[in-house]
């Protein structure tokens, strides 16, 4: 293939020429006119995070290339969910599940170490320590019973990165669960035992346990110094049986013990909050919950914000957060719209965050499969569901994952276990021109929401130094003809074009107004 820029009939072109391909343009341009004097919007870098566990268990600072990679990738100053404990998926992996079936191990990487048993990988993972006795609320308050060393291992994994670590509460420890005998009958996930995800044997023991360990990693303790965690989201996807085992419920509803456990947990960090002293931990946000389903976010919303405390105390929650997997991007940026409305809706919870904290193609249609990874869709699905979602007032994102830590998860990572950046990275580094860090959103004229047509989306933004970028994003199979300048008539004085995925983007300077998008394609635009 060979690159090319072109002048025709006023239209600047930038493409790749690929035989038997037509890029004769649309004959009606869409108009996006930019006003680079809009009060607009900041746009969170927290945009550009990423969701990865492996980051302290497989020393990513040490993987040759990785840390600049991220950087790129627009990684520093976005967010890093890692967990407060640590659990595995298709991580040290046993070699039998509980039952002596025999499981297989597909690379030494993911083995568990030789003669690890479930026991042992509870008690490495668990923040809060066992003594085989029932936990007393007097018990929350001696120092000796907290074990940090893994969660603060990946909180300075995510500074060495330069992200900010969002910290995810996702793992039961043994001596606060409601059941301390584990079983496992998965050979996948480790800590789907009858243990890591079950209630706790008391709420107010746990919100009490749960309050102690986050006061201590953000203020510091036992001669640690304080470290820079600025969201705590209590639990993951506990709609799911994997993450919250409803065997162990005891009222009506699957995960009616779950709302009691967090409910319970959300007041205690407030109280936190409230009576430190430490600005660190006075300006902690605190909220719920990663869920899976669609819906449940939405309904938890309306119900929170009937609720009523004793008293008369609101339910305090500062961010919601929910995942979303599918290869249509428009199905990830639908569910932002309806967390959205529903947030909007709420008189309590208009102004909360919204946190899609977990993100990206669907894991059964895709997952393991290189040609999809090497191809431009997973770039276009980035590209869409940031430029629509920031639009629609997301917060923060985190993309599951960021690199290919091992063979067999191809399809996830921006760059490949040779940290080679894929095409999603190449998507993540334009958008990073975009999402600055200081930068506004503005919004072209004609498409408030980003969408330009059912094809294409459009992100602006204005950074600190008045510079003027948008990303336009031509998911269809035809070409898009685009008009687009300031409100003075000037275009863009170069673009980025990224249309191969193999080449990765190409650069030009132009002096047109009129842009040709070419089918599945990024273009960046410079003013």
């Amino acid at each position: 293939m060979k690159r090319r820029a072109w002048l025709l009939g006023g239209v600047v072109a930038v493409a790749i020429a690929t035989p038997g391909m037509s890029c004769a343009p649309a004959t009606t341009p869409h108009l996006l006119l930019l006003d680079p004097a809009e009060i607009g919007e900041p746009l969170p870098r927290a945009l550009l995070g990423h969701y990865d566990l492996s980051g302290a268990l497989l020393a990513y600072d040490q993987v040759p290339g990785l840390v600049a990679g991220m950087a790129d990738a627009g990684f520093q100053g976005a967010d890093w969910r890692i967990g407060l404990g640590r659990w595995e998926a298709a991580t040290r992996l046993l070699p039998t599940s509980s039952d002596g079936t025999p499981c297989p191990i597909p690379t030494a990487a993911s083995a568990a170490p030789a003669g690890a048993t479930d026991l042992d990988l509870i008690a490495s993972r668990d923040w809060f320590t066992d003594d085989g006795a029932a936990v007393t609320l007097a018990d929350t308050t001696d120092e000796a019973r907290y074990a940090l060393g893994y969660a603060r291992s990946a909180i300075d994994m995510a500074t060495t990165f330069g992200a900010i670590p969002f910290l995810s509460v996702d793992a039961m420890p043994r001596a606060l669960a409601v059941n301390r005998s584990p079983f496992r009958d998965d050979c996948l996930w480790t800590f789907k035992n009858q243990v890591s995800n079950v209630r706790p044997a008391s709420d107010a023991v746990f919100g009490a346990a749960l309050a102690g360990a986050v006061d201590r990693l953000v203020a510091g303790s036992g001669g640690e110094p304080g470290r820079p965690v600025t969201h705590v989201e209590i639990w993951n996807e506990p709609d799911l049986p994997f993450f919250w085992d409803p065997a162990f419920e005891d009222l009506a509803g699957p995960i009616d013990r779950f709302f009691n456990m967090a409910i319970t947990s959300l007041v205690a960090l407030d109280d936190l909050r409230a009576t430190s002293s430490h600005a660190a931990v006075q300006n902690l946000r605190i909220g719920l919950a990663g869920f899976a389903g669609a819906g449940l976010p939405e309904t938890v919303l309306g119900a929170f914000d009937a609720a009523i405390l004793p008293g008369g105390r609101q339910i305090p929650m500062d961010f919601i957060s929910f995942h979303a997997y599918s290869d249509d991007p428009l199905d990830v940026v639908d569910r932002i719209d309806a967390v959205a409305a529903a947030a909007a809706a709420t008189q309590q919870y208009a102004g909360v965050e919204l946190v899609l904290s977990e993100w990206g193609p669907n894991l059964d249609s895709s997952a393991g499969d290189p040609g999809y990874a090497a191809s431009m869709a997973p770039a276009l699905h980035v590209a869409t569901v940031l430029s629509l979602g920031a639009a629609a007032g997301l917060d923060r994102a985190h993309h599951a994952i960021l690199w290919d830590f091992y063979p067999g998860i191809i399809q996830l990572g921006i760059l490949d276990g040779a940290v080679t950046p894929k095409p999603a990275h190449r998507a993540y580094a334009m958008l990073a021109d975009i999402v600055t860090g200081d930068s506004v959103r503005l919004t072209p004229s004609g498409a408030a929401d980003g969408r330009v047509s059912a094809d294409v989306s459009a992100l602006a933004s204005r950074d600190a130094g008045g510079t003027v970028r948008m990303l336009l994003v031509n998911r269809g199979k035809g070409t898009a003809l685009i008009e687009t300048h300031l409100g003075d008539g000037v275009g863009p004085r170069s673009l980025m074009l990224f249309r191969d995925p193999a080449a990765g983007p190409s650069v030009s300077t132009t002096a047109g107004t009129r842009l040709l998008l070419p089918p599945e394609s990024l273009v960046l635009a410079t003013y």
